[in-house]
């Protein structure tokens, strides 16, 4: 028997109702694309606020579809965690249905996760798509940690004055910090601090960039994108 669809979504609810676990905490995350998307766990919520902070991310689907697959003479049923719709390709495709497991568990039971996990990489592939499994090894990166940080200053309501100013001075310096930039923008310590945060919106949209998958800090590399 080959694997197959048996529920696909026609919108962005889960296919099944969210479930606490002895390791799980429901709730859901802001997307930035608007809507929010449900979380069973830490570590699935940790993953959506990646992912809402990812430009690249068109959609996400919770809970996507429930599949079927045969083992051992058995058919089962596996619903994935999230599927993932991107503007260019990871991992080769597009789209990238993503497990979300801490290792621990994943070594508790894998027996029985490798089947599911098998019939899955199978319907990803005779779909153009990618599986992946994240663990918290890939989640939580300084990546996370700079998602959640700048993202508080994503909604932020612009300042134009101040922000035209941050990018003039930027313009001219060329690759810098923003310890620097702030320093060449404003001559006081407290015209700096009122600067600041729309320093961080800035690099929230994407208008001023860093190595955002390194850890930030006030000597952290920026840059305008594209110079």
């Amino acid at each position: 028997m080959k694997t197959a669809i048996i529920t696909r979504l026609d919108c962005k609810e889960p296919v099944r109702a969210l479930k606490m676990s002895y390791r799980g905490i429901t709730g859901r995350v802001s997307m930035h694309g608007g809507g929010r998307a449900h979380h069973e766990s830490a570590l699935e919520r940790d993953w959506l606020k990646c992912l809402a902070f990812d430009p690249d991310v068109k959609s996400v689907t919770v809970q996507p579809f429930t599949m079927s697959y045969e083992y051992e003479g058995v058919v089962r049923t596996y619903t994935p965690d999230v599927l993932v719709e991107r503007e260019t390709p990871a991992y080769g495709a597009k789209i990238v249905v993503y497990e979300l497991k801490f290792r621990s568990e994943l070594k508790e039971i894998w027996k029985e996760f490798r089947p599911r996990f098998r019939a899955a990489v199978e319907l990803c592939r005779a779909n153009d798509w990618r599986f992946k499994i994240m663990t918290e090894l890939e989640v939580r990166t300084p990546y996370l940690a700079n998602a959640i940080f700048f993202r508080r200053y994503a909604a932020l309501a612009p300042q134009k004055i101040t922000e035209e100013q941050l990018l003039f001075s930027l313009k001219a310096l060329g690759p810098t910090t923003p310890q620097a930039l702030l320093a060449a923008s404003y001559n006081t310590r407290e015209s700096q601090q009122i600067a600041m945060p729309f320093l961080w919106r800035l690099i929230a949209h994407r208008r001023i960039a860093a190595m955002l998958d390194r850890p930030m800090s006030m000597h952290s590399a920026i840059w305008l994108p594209g110079v």
